[in-house]
């Protein structure tokens, strides 16, 4: 049952990236794509395959710790995702803001700041799941007409090297690169 389940999955959440991937030059910065995860999902591959233990904490921490009623919905958790093909694998790069992440400063008066988090890097060939590593990486809201006008264009960004077999990962906030959000880290 699981395997008829992760086709469509995987096809759900790589067509729309993996043509833009397909349609990019290896080596060029791709923003990523915001998702949120409050509704529940069993075709989104985010909810299903990366990223359901976070889900079900976040759940959790608020109907037991909080006393929230979720009503249906899941606890507040977003993520940001790239999607790439290489040789019949689908590699989904991808970090979520949750309990997990570190993060920046928040006082009113604080620049803004990335959040330390977990990145997944899943790669899927033949509609399996054949392995998931978890790395670190930084979180950017990005795209809010609410943040201060110069961090407006903030984002995480990811470049995949299909020759090198690699994903790289960069953070831009306030204009600005953010050094300890620079890595690399291998697809195979």
């Amino acid at each position: 049952m699981r395997f008829s389940v992760l086709i469509p999955l995987i096809a759900g959440l790589a067509a729309p990236d993996a043509a833009a991937a397909q349609g990019q030059a290896a080596g060029t910065w791709q923003a990523m794509t915001f998702h949120d995860l409050q509704t529940p999902s069993s075709t989104d591959p985010l909810q299903t395959l990366v990223w359901p233990d976070v889900i079900r904490e976040a759940n959790a921490y608020v109907t037991t710790q909080l006393k929230r009623p979720l009503n249906g919905k899941n606890a507040l958790v977003t993520a940001l995702s790239s999607t790439y093909r290489d040789d019949g694998r689908t590699i989904i790069v991808s970090t979520a803001l949750s309990r997990q992440c570190e993060s920046g400063a928040n006082d009113k008066g604080a620049e803004i700041e990335p959040s330390n988090c977990p990145v997944r890097i899943a790669m899927i060939q033949d509609g399996k799941l054949i392995g998931m590593k978890t790395v670190a990486g930084c979180y950017a809201d990005h795209n809010d007409p609410d943040l201060p006008a110069k961090n407006r264009d903030d984002a995480t960004y990811t470049r995949f090297d299909p020759t090198a077999g690699t994903v790289a990962l960069r953070t831009r906030v306030g204009g600005k690169d953010i050094p300890s959000c620079a890595h690399v880290y291998p697809t195979r």
